[in-house]
């Protein structure tokens, strides 16, 4: 999804979620109170963890994947 897509499914009220290994695993959120990507979540003990926890925000309907 490019820049503009981006903004308008932020303005829209949807969140963007992207998971991210470095420095660790986390999870990096982008929304309509900042257009940049930001950490969201972190201190994961594992991708495994991060990962369940990715899946569990996006039962959410707020939530998307990048």
């Amino acid at each position: 999804m490019d820049q503009k897509s981006q903004i308008k499914v932020m303005k829209a009220g949807f969140k963007i979620l992207r998971t991210d290994d470095q420095p660790t695993p986390r999870i990096k959120i982008k929304d309509n109170a900042s257009h940049e990507w930001r950490t969201f979540e972190k201190d994961f003990k594992s991708k495994a963890e991060r990962d369940r926890r990715m899946a569990t925000l996006l039962v959410s309907n707020i939530y998307i994947e990048d």
